[in-house]
């Protein structure tokens, strides 16, 4: 749905637009009519990983519109576990009947459904292992066995391209350190443990550029410098562990990083850019690096640290820390940009608080200096505004 302006970060990108304002129509037409259906099933009951199933489908299927994808493989992303799949027992439609698929196709069109019928019923770890180990598709495409019925399944390369961007799209959207630990090995971990950011990356960036080569794409995800680059597994932990050690506040100051002292948020600073440089893919550690400066009064710097975030959140359109929704992350990390352009950060409880505006028309006055009530100036700004409305 093209890229964004790099030098506007006032306003949002159009899809990243719909997105925030929940305008599901303007990424597709026929919106309302499959979601409500979505809506009605069971899939808003269903856990699924940090959320419900409605919300994971609902968000691999905005990731996938926000990389500019063709239609039915967006509308794969919201249906890919429709019919249950290898990985997932449960199932919204039955695939193994006429009138199953039928009530399928009606809602998302023939392609989207060939597209969810295919990969609901391949080994998709199979699939992935192939392309990982390889780091290719065969141009010719390969058959796959029926998950159930053993009968064979012919894939295209293109068709195996489109699952595996879907799949890129799948793990951003729902993985988290929790996954992270039972990959390594700990299989009891309890859910959802202390939510570090997901080990995940490099081998999702390992398929982004097999797709990227084989999967004749007719839009290539704009993720890894366009599926080009692909991401150390030591670069990706030790950036996270980075992230992980600013973010944790293990400080001896009280009240953490925020009261640590110059020297702490110094060295904090330098680790997220450390970070970042460890993992130039992700965008939090941007974010929390601008935070810092903002508290020093290093404006400059801070914007170009916001604007450095805002371009990979609205790359990826999914965030990296779950701990917070996209829309938190983005709307946080426009605030913290505007105060840059006041050269303005509160700095007491009930000032944070009153933060909250990402344009300057939203601006109505000065912020707090207290938690009981707004500052004298703050007060004669919206007297001031008052009487310019009247």
């Amino acid at each position: 749905m093209g890229s964004h302006d790099a030098g506007d970060f006032a306003t949002l990108p159009p899809v990243i637009h719909a997105m925030i304002h929940e305008d599901d129509v303007a990424l597709d037409p026929a919106a309302e009519r499959f979601l409500t259906v979505l809506k009605r099933s069971a899939a808003p009951e269903i856990w699924h990983k940090h959320g419900h199933f409605y919300s994971h489908l609902h968000d691999v299927w905005q990731m996938l519109c926000a990389w500019g994808q063709p239609q039915a493989i967006c509308r794969l992303g919201l249906f890919h576990s429709a019919y249950s799949n290898s990985f997932v027992s449960m199932n919204l439609f039955n695939p193994d009947t006429e009138a199953g698929r039928a009530e399928l196709r009606d809602l998302v069109g023939e392609d989207a459904e060939n597209l969810i019928y295919k990969f609901c019923v391949i080994n998709r770890q199979e699939m992935e292992t192939e392309v990982l180990r390889t780091g290719r598709i065969p141009e010719e495409g390969r058959s796959f066995k029926h998950i159930r019925t053993g009968e064979p399944v012919m894939c295209s390369a293109s068709e195996i391209g489109a699952f595996i961007v879907e799949t890129l799209a799948d793990y951003q959207d729902q993985s988290f350190g929790w996954q992270s630990d039972m990959e390594a090995g700990l299989s009891g971990a309890l859910w959802p443990g202390i939510c570090k950011p997901t080990l995940r990356m490099s081998k999702v960036s390992k398929m982004a550029v097999a797709v990227r080569k084989h999967g004749q794409l007719k839009v290539v995800p704009p993720i890894f410098d366009h599926c080009s680059k692909v991401l150390d597994e030591s670069d990706e932990r030790a950036a996270r562990d980075l992230y992980w050690r600013v973010l944790s506040g293990d400080t001896e100051s009280p009240g953490g990083l925020a009261a640590a002292t110059s020297v702490a948020a110094e060295a904090a600073i330098a680790d997220l850019l450390e970070a970042s440089k460890l993992n130039p893919f992700v965008a939090e550690p941007h974010a929390v690096r601008a935070q810092l400066l903002v508290q020093k009064g290093r404006w400059p710097e801070a914007a170009e640290a916001c604007k450095a975030a805002l371009r990979l959140f609205y790359e990826w359109a999914t965030q990296w820390d779950n701990r917070m929704p996209f829309v938190a992350w983005v709307s946080w990390t426009r605030c913290i940009l505007l105060q840059t352009s006041f050269k303005e950060w509160p700095t007491t409880h009930g000032g944070v608080e009153s933060l909250g505006a990402v344009h300057p028309s939203q601006r109505f006055r000065k912020l707090n200096t207290g938690r009981d009530q707004p500052g004298d100036e703050a007060l004669e700004d919206a007297q001031a505004g008052k009487k310019a409305r009247v």
